[in-house]
């Protein structure tokens, strides 16, 4: 018999055996029978706070259908658990020969919870048997997926004219990079800036890698007529489905501001060289704060005199107005035209203006020079007669 011959024997043989029931029934017996609960994680870690499903099998092997009544032991009190199938809460499954049933176990620790290896127990009670599942829990203090946002300074000092910067580091704790959007929530009128770590240059958005940090400059500039007290600031940035918000705020003090204005609100007066001339100056704080100890003074071109009266404003509240008497008087030999007198308030806040001052001569030295010329002619005259005449 050729080698051949032998082969096609044997495959002939084994087609034999296989049909036969002895075989088939050696066979099945060889195949697993029973019902099991199992779960691909039976330790696990989970966040206080947060709630975690953990997935359950049913597996009926070689049975008749089973009726299953679920519970589960060992966990700790405060904590939140349920048994479900699909989206409703559960206590007992029926699982059909050779199938399995899904379940889910959700698990929610209080927040601040802790602890290391909890154990939980999943028991399934099918006629007279069960079949147990034991679980090792952990919790875990890490930082959860998405954006954690941290502000060195959550609150700055200052006045409506100020620049109000906070550095915030902003960590991307997902598992894998994401582009950061920015945003702020300020009251109206506020102006706000992103900037990368302490660049110049604006942004709006930056990509961050996971588990990597990025620092960046949030700028917020107050309403320059924003009144003194306590405001509120947020910033939020969005990647994907992760977002994180963090509460900042300002604090504006009070802050004086001077103003002065001229007679009948005009900068400019008439004098008279060698003589006192008075104009009425007036000093507003348009501020939020009142400004104490305001000194008010004049600076004049050489040879005037100049004098204040009052010198001092004791305190100017804010809205509030006072008026000073600025006396100016240009020099003797003062010639006609336009001259500038700088007039200044000081204290707490300060603010100068130019006041133009033109200087008219006095009428005295127009009669007199007149005087002068009529009695040079008569002069001229009596010389042209006494004289003439040879």
């Amino acid at each position: 018999m050729s080698k051949s011959d032998r082969w096609l024997l044997v495959a002939a043989a084994c087609a034999v055996m296989a049909s036969s029931p002895l075989f088939n029934l050696a066979a099945r017996a060889a195949e697993l029978t029973g019902f099991w609960l199992t779960t691909p994680h039976p330790e696990l870690t989970i966040r206080p706070g947060q709630t975690d499903t953990i997935p359950l099998t049913l597996r009926n092997s070689n049975l008749p259908p089973q009726r299953a009544s679920l519970d589960v032991s060992g966990v700790p009190d405060g904590w939140k658990w349920a048994l479900k199938g699909g989206s409703s809460e559960i206590g007992a499954v029926i699982v059909s020969p050779d199938s399995t049933e899904d379940v889910k176990l959700e698990l929610t620790p209080p927040t601040g919870a802790k602890g290391e290896r909890i154990p939980i127990s999943v028991r399934a009670r099918y006629g007279s048997e069960t079949a147990e599942l034991p679980l090792a829990v952990s919790l875990s203090d890490a930082p959860q997926g998405g954006f954690e946002l941290k502000s060195d300074l959550p609150a700055l000092k200052g006045t409506a004219r100020s620049t109000f910067s906070f550095k915030v580091t902003v960590t991307n704790n997902g598992a894998q990079e994401n582009l950061v959007n920015f945003a702020a929530q300020v009251p109206e009128g506020f102006q706000t800036r992103f900037k990368r770590g302490y660049g110049s240059e604006e942004i709006t958005g930056l990509p961050i890698k996971a588990g990597a940090s990025e620092d960046i400059t949030l700028e917020v500039t107050p309403a320059r007529d924003a009144p003194a007290g306590r405001y509120p600031v947020a910033m939020a940035v969005k990647g994907g489905d992760a977002s994180a918000k963090t509460d900042l705020a300002i604090d504006i003090s009070g802050e004086p501001e001077i103003a002065l204005t001229g007679p009948q609100e005009r900068l400019s007066g008439e004098a008279v060289a060698g003589k006192e001339a008075s104009f009425p100056f007036t000093v507003t704080n348009s501020g939020s704060a009142p400004a104490n100890g305001v000194e008010i003074s004049a600076s004049v071109p050489s040879g005037w005199k100049s004098e204040v009266e009052p010198k001092l404003i004791e305190t100017l509240a804010p809205n509030a107005t006072s008026e000073v008497q600025v006396k100016l008087t240009p020099s003797e030999r003062a010639i006609a035209g336009d001259y500038m007198v700088t007039v200044r308030a000081t204290g707490g806040a300060s603010q100068s203006a130019q006041f133009r001052v033109t200087v008219n001569t006095s009428t005295v030295w127009g009669v007199a020079g007149l005087g002068v010329i009529a009695a040079a002619a008569l002069i001229l005259g009596l010389a042209v007669l006494r004289y003439g005449r040879r």
